[in-house]
């Protein structure tokens, strides 16, 4: 290795790759990033690089001992302590940490060398308090001698367990090692933490502050008193305080000529214990400076800060990915409108904590170290504290003007450059996806055993798992180029109407994969309004009746076959406890139904495909119009915002219809299990295989007590028939506070517009058949399969989802007033009832509350 090579491995904090957290750890990155605008003292960053080099020697015998003393923890950690601590670190990168120490005038300085392991500072693995920090250091041999303690504090006792337990590969972890000047914090100055929001309580409008005197590693360490201040973000007023009796504190060992190595504690004088540690002029620069590392770093920051000589420094940044949970419907309504079981669940919750944690990251966004959505009483819960954490970060913020977007621009196109290739990338692995889907459609589960069994249902779960992984990226990018374009439109328009407009229009020319199901509906639709024999029958029965009589209409239930066994994967509900379209064809009859009711001049295929239909026309006079009214500067960038914006529209559309495959198998396999588990009179019908938490399943299988599912079958099944009787409360473990006499209920316009009509409720598909012609149509959520209900519809009504919601751009297409997030509408409102729906104002007003029995 050449001198340059390790030139390469040692950074001073303002070389711009210092802030790549693979080299420079977490640590490390966060300090280099911060130190371009915040009050960072100087430093250097040893990389993992160097470390790597360091124990690339050492990987046989490093094996040999975590195979050897694999039970043995404390015994492995001393030896592969013993043998990281025997070695000397290279001497040409001796020489170039010496020179780099040199150039940031700190060889004459007394250093803190602190480690940064690359997995410091994420979710789930912040290894917090885990590696080694070494105070107080002065000379090139001390700093050297630390920087190889560092190295062996990744394979201390507390860490070797801790990364197995993640699944995380001891020779995979690196470690980088920070050198940066000592603030010398005096028994009269104050050190300590700050966090940008409260992670205790809860509180987003709070900033969080812990303090001592001296050093703040008795803040760190949580070994000591510490004084603990509650400051309002918007006014820096405090809210709440509590001082500590502080009987010692932390500061560095003092010695004549500046050689004295290490930190020592000192005992505080009577008189100066409950003193607080800030007065409120530095209560306001701390939480100004954490606040100011929250703006710098794009997210809430967990900061460690010291004063010195009346100079506030911010030693450590880190971003806050755990907060206590808020369980609220906000953020789950929509998306899970009814109650699932607890099967379905636990083979799906991983999955999508990872997509979304995947998502984050494409993002520049940390992860999120807890649970986002969780199931409660069998519905499902949004942690709402995460929401607000993470919000006004998704989607992208881009200014107040049309000049300061055109300024964002180019940071905007950097930051989001994958936002071009993911499409591209997703299309090119949904073909492995498409392949196992088929690979396990085709596998025989006849003669499997019952691990056998759970084994494939393991692998349905997996090959979901890697398909999923960007999903909730596409997902969350449309929304932030949805909130980008209506932004744009504000701006341009000046009108908020007249760009909600603008908005509908020119999202309006997508190929969507459910505008193309939609498509051959109609066209099926049109067969049976073609044969008077068959629009008889469709009228005179229920869908599920009709089914039957299908054979004395061969030609039509040949097609009709074919559509299903195309697009019969499409899911009732997200639970897969409920069939598909190919295990319950009569829902589909029903819409047929609905449609066939529509002449033939009605929209259908014609204007959903024909590339020279009226939408799409208007559609493309409507982009022409807006890029003539913007800068000729900013005229590429709307265009592209635009294709974009229709590019994830269709994607994330084709996305969820892709996901629903999924189903087949799972419901194959679980099938498959339940019949089995019936015929050992383990559960009464096959489906309550669903009533068992994969957990339980998986451990009764292994173990062979199979009384665990049938015990876990009983409980679950009795609490879901319960659940399912019954709205959720909105906001878990608090009684929802409703006027129950109120006359007018108010929600979010979705679509404008003011009508008059009686309420019928539509709990799931399989009510589509009673929907009664210019009714009020009141539901928990609608998603594409209940498009044809819209057409004999006078206004729409919904528990959840807002103005870019299924319902709400159906509604618009077709000029139905529609009022969104109408909490518990499915209860408060009754067949029969007559009320007056106001899209505009986002208001249900009772007009007749007695209704039809």
């Amino acid at each position: 290795m050449n001198a340059e090579t390790f030139t390469h491995w040692v950074l001073p904090f303002q070389a711009p790759e210092a802030g790549e957290l693979a080299l420079s750890g977490g640590k490390g990155a966060n300090l280099a990033r911060s130190a371009r605008h915040l009050p960072v003292p100087e430093g250097i960053i040893v990389t993992s690089h160097a470390y790597r080099a360091f124990i690339a020697p050492l990987h046989g015998e490093i094996r040999d001992l975590l195979a050897r003393h694999s039970a043995d923890h404390a015994a492995c950690s001393a030896k592969l302590t013993a043998l990281v601590l025997q070695r000397s670190l290279p001497e040409k990168l001796a020489q170039t940490i010496e020179a780099a120490l040199r150039a940031q005038n700190l060889s004459r300085l007394r250093v803190a060398v602190r480690s940064s392991g690359t997995l410091e500072d994420l979710p789930g693995a912040a290894f917090a308090g885990q590696h080694d920090t070494f105070l107080g250091l002065f000379g090139l041999p001390a700093i050297l001698d630390a920087i190889r303690r560092c190295y062996a504090s990744l394979w201390n006792e507390r860490v070797l367990p801790y990364r197995e337990r993640l699944g995380v590969g001891h020779l995979d972890a690196s470690m980088a090692v920070v050198i940066q000047r000592m603030v010398e914090v005096s028994a009269l100055d104050a050190a300590g933490v700050a966090f940008s929001i409260d992670p205790v309580r809860g509180d987003l409008r709070q900033v969080l502050i812990n303090a001592a005197f001296g050093l703040g590693e008795s803040v760190v360490a949580g070994e000591a008193p510490v004084d603990e201040y509650r400051v309002r973000r918007d006014d820096f007023t405090v809210a709440d305080s509590v001082i500590a009796s502080k009987k010692e504190a932390i500061v560095s060992i003092a010695g004549d000529d500046a050689r004295e190595q290490g930190a020592t504690t000192l005992p505080l004088p009577p008189e100066r214990r409950d003193v607080p540690a800030l007065d409120e002029a530095q209560l306001r620069q701390v939480a100004e400076l954490a606040l100011a590392a929250e703006k710098h770093m794009g997210f809430p920051q967990d900061i460690e800060w010291a004063f010195c000589g009346g100079r506030l420094y911010l030693l450590q940044t880190r971003p806050v990915t755990r907060i206590p949970a808020r369980w609220t419907r906000d953020e789950s309504a929509e998306r899970f409108p009814n109650v699932v079981t607890p099967m379905t669940w636990e083979l799906v919750e991983e999955s999508f904590h990872a997509s979304l944690n995947y998502s984050f990251s494409l993002m520049g966004l940390p992860s999120f170290g807890d649970k986002w959505f969780a199931m409660k009483d069998y519905y499902i819960y949004g942690n709402q504290n995460a929401v607000e954490l993470y919000s006004g970060r998704i989607p992208v913020q881009i200014g107040a003007t049309l000049q300061s977007i055109a300024a964002a621009l180019p940071s905007l196109a950097a930051q989001y450059a994958w936002a071009q290739n993911l499409p591209v990338r997703w299309m090119r692995d949904l073909d492995i996806y498409l392949m196992g889907i088929g690979a396990l459609m085709r596998e025989s589960t006849e003669n499997k055993s019952l691990e056998e069994l759970w084994d494939y249902v393991l692998r349905v779960r997996d090959l979901g798992r890697g398909y999923f992984l960007p999903n909730i990226a596409i997902s969350l990018t449309q929304r932030s180029l949805y909130a980008l374009l209506s932004r744009l439109l504000h701006l341009v328009l000046q009108d908020e109407a007249a760009a909600q407009s603008f908005f509908d229009t020119l999202l309006a020319n997508v190929d969507t994969k459910t505008a193309q199901v939609n498509g051959e509906l109609w066209a099926l639709s049109r067969r049976i309004r073609a044969d008077a024999a068959l629009l008889a029958a469709a009228r005179r029965q229920p869908g599920r009746e009709m089914l039957a009589h299908l054979a004395e209409f061969p030609a039509f239930q040949e097609e009709f076959q074919r559509f299903l066994q195309r697009h019969g994967h499409r899911e009732l509900d997200f639970d897969a406890y409920c069939p598909t379209w190919i295990e319950a064809p009569h829902t589909v009859l029903d819409q047929l139904k609905v449609l066939a009711e529509r002449p033939d001049n009605a929209e259908g295929e014609n204007e959903q495909r024909n590339p020279n239909s009226p939408r799409r026309i208007a559609a493309v006079e409507a982009e022409l119009r807006l890029l003539a009214q913007v800068p000729k500067s900013l005229r590429y960038a709307v265009r592209e915002i635009i294709r974009l914006a229709r590019v994830y529209t269709e994607l994330d559309d084709l996305e969820h219809y892709q996901t629903t495959r999924l189903t087949l198998p799972f419901r194959r396999a679980l099938k498959a299990l339940g019949t089995r588990l019936r015929e050992l009179r383990i559960i009464d019908d096959v489906d309550d295989i669903y009533f068992c938490p994969a957990f339980v399943c998986e451990n009764a299988l292994r173990t062979n007590d199979l009384e665990k599912i049938h015990a876990a079958v009983r409980h679950h099944k009795a609490g879901y028939l319960r659940a399912r009787q019954q709205a959720p409360v909105w906001n878990h473990g608090e009684a929802d506070a409703v006027d129950a006499g109120a006359d007018t209920l108010q929600g979010l316009g979705g679509s404008p517009g003011t009508v008059e009509g009686e309420v019928f409720v539509i709990l799931s598909p399989e009510d589509f058949s009673l929907f009664p012609k210019n009714a009020v149509l009141v539901a928990k959520t609608t998603n594409p399969a209940w498009t044809p209900l819209f057409y004999q519809a006078a206004g729409v009504v919904t528990e959840s989802g807002g103005p870019l919601s299924h319902g709400a751009v159906t509604a618009r297409e077709l000029g139905l007033p529609a009022v969104m997030s109408i909490r518990n509408a499915t209860t408060r409102l009754h067949n029969g009832m007559r009320v007056r729906v106001n899209g505009g104002a986002g208001t249900v007003t009772l007009l007749l509350k007695d209704h039809r029995v």
